[in-house]
């Protein structure tokens, strides 16, 4: 057994946008994800009414830009993608992350919310 660290922290979005083959527009931006270190790391695909659980995404897609309120997301034609998935990108750096949402869910394996985790005093 070799012990190693896990990301414990993955940022949801939904695809706002497909304008041109290999682009792809998320809805988070630098108000929603931390930035500081990298750039977030697509990780995860959902389509709602046709996944049961979170898919794997394409390892050669990667966020090419972030503005606000959005992401710009390099896809290739490997990675079918359309308006309304959710995509999962892990983080580099998660103190950024916490500062952005006073509300974390927590959730189990197959991704229920089973919780929260509030990110300030009250």
């Amino acid at each position: 057994f070799k012990p190693y660290l896990q990301p414990a922290l993955k940022v949801w979005g939904v695809v706002q946008s497909l304008p041109e083959t290999g682009l792809c527009i998320v809805n988070i931006g630098k108000r929603d994800i931390s930035y500081d270190l990298d750039m977030p790391i697509p990780e995860l695909i959902f389509s709602s009414g046709k996944d049961k659980s979170p898919k794997r995404i394409d390892k050669r897609c990667r966020v090419k830009g972030l503005n606000d309120q959005h992401t710009y997301l390099e896809t290739t034609k490997f990675q079918k993608l359309n308006v309304g998935d959710y995509i999962a990108f892990g983080i580099s750096h998660p103190c950024t992350t916490f500062d952005k949402w006073r509300l974390i869910y927590l959730v189990d394996n197959i991704y229920n919310i089973i919780g929260g985790i509030r990110t300030y005093l009250s």
